[in-house]
């Protein structure tokens, strides 16, 4: 490099990966053999032996062409190891081994770019530059580049978000960066109980109740409905994303502490677990990459994997209308509610024997509430039938747009607008206004 700035900008890259090395990095060894290449490239830079060092950036840029796509693929291969290898997202600190690997390449980048290089030697490649055949070539291939890259960094700044389904990467991503490890003691994702609490309440549910798509807990109904009843009452969350009715009565008698009150929050897929592997399974309704190839590619990388499965996939009306009717259907075969019907009994049957009141929490399919009422009728008569209060969430979300009550449009989770309504309903029968 022939400009001092430049010089001690390379420099400064080296320094600043070596300090970095005072935060012990996960592959330490790995990391310290590329800083010593690194000090000894560079120190050798301002050596006689400077002019051999740029041998090959010289003999690049004899071909400016082939130098061009030196320098994108350089830039796209390096990127892309990074995101492929480390999946980089909002929600998550970088390493110190990851900041030592960009101020490397960005070291390297700075080698190819302007080891060795003039003015004189500019004018000359962009004059070749200007007659080649390739340059147009080139010029397409790198706006699509920056295309990808700007897309691909704009979606894992701002688009670690959650789906319906749980297919997409972003969703793996918002799991592991907000909620997977975010749990208590007692491996839910919740504050930790109080034992000291007069008035006990457990919510029992699923991904509706641990607040599937919503960033902070303090924004989920089991949270909001704490806050709004103040000391003396102490909420804890008995739900996971995923639980179907099957296994809930077990982690509702195996909790340490004994609740006063049982919220069930109920999801129509509850039923999912009688269905999973039948004709009617809400699941079939979707297609999922069988080419190794391009399932690699979907899965390492927001930009594919949103065409694939939120485009392509989700916007599907007929898919969507599917798979709702497939779950309703479920409600309307006694093949199926019967077993239903008797696992919600048994929670029943549990509450009571523990002189525990159970209010229960029905959720419709929030973007189709009326396709959702042959089930939630179904759901209704029975709990009417035990003598157990409902809270039917149906008719308090009507009043509101559905792109308000859902986390995204890909995503018909409840978003913070449908927790808050859901803790309004049930505070006054838990206060038993």
């Amino acid at each position: 490099m022939n400009n001092r700035w430049l010089n001690g900008l390379w420099l400064l890259i080296v320094v600043g990966a070596t300090l970095l090395l005072l935060t012990p990095p996960p592959d330490e060894t790995l990391t310290v053999l590329a800083i010593v290449v690194l000090w000894a490239l560079t120190l050798l830079s301002f050596t006689p032996l400077r002019h051999t060092l740029g041998l090959p950036v010289r003999w690049l840029r004899r071909i400016p062409a082939l130098y061009w796509f030196a320098l994108l693929l350089y830039i796209c291969l390096t990127l892309g190891y990074w995101v492929v290898t480390r999946q980089p997202t909002y929600g998550r600190w970088l390493t110190s081994d990851e900041f030592i690997y960009l101020l490397a390449c960005l070291w390297g980048l700075l080698y190819l770019a302007f080891y060795d290089a003039d003015q004189q030697q500019a004018r000359a490649m962009g004059t070749k530059l200007a007659t080649s055949k390739l340059t147009g070539i080139l010029i397409a291939l790198t706006t699509i580049a920056m295309i990808l890259i700007g897309a691909e960094t704009w979606m894992r700044l701002f688009y670690v978000t959650t789906d319906a389904y749980t297919f997409t990467a972003m969703n793996y991503h918002w799991y592991k960066n907000f909620y997977w490890g975010r749990y208590n003691s007692l491996g839910y994702r919740d504050y930790e109980p109080n034992p000291d609490a007069q008035t006990r309440i457990a919510v029992l549910g699923d991904s509706f109740a641990a607040g599937h798509g919503i960033d902070n807990i303090d924004d989920t109904f089991p949270q909001l409905l704490e806050q709004r009843l103040g000391a003396g009452y102490d909420i804890n969350l008995i739900a996971n994303s995923g639980w179907d009715t099957d296994v809930e009565l077990g982690y509702l008698d195996s909790y340490p502490y004994r609740p006063n009150i049982v919220i069930l929050s109920y999801y129509l897929n509850d039923i999912q677990y009688l269905i999973r592997y039948t004709s009617i399974s809400p699941d079939n309704n979707f297609n999922f990459p069988q080419d190794p190839t391009l399932n690699w590619i979907v899965l390492n990388f927001f930009v594919p994997n949103y065409i694939y499965y939120n485009l392509l996939q989700f916007t599907s009306p007929t898919r969507t209308n599917n798979h709702t009717a497939d779950m309703v259907s479920a409600y309307t075969d006694d093949t199926y509610w019967l077993p239903q019907a008797q696992q919600l009994t048994n929670i029943v049957n549990w509450t009571r024997d523990h002189d525990a009141r159970l209010i229960v929490l029905l959720w419709p399919q929030i973007a189709m509430i009326d396709a959702s009422q042959p089930a939630i009728q179904r759901l209704r008569e029975l709990f009417d039938s035990l003598g157990v209060e409902v809270v039917d969430m149906s008719e308090p979300l009507r009043g509101y747009e559905t792109s308000q009550l859902i986390v995204n449009r890909f995503d018909t989770h409840p978003s913070i607008v449908a927790h808050r309504i859901a803790a309004d309903a049930l505070y006054p029968l838990v206060v038993g206004q």
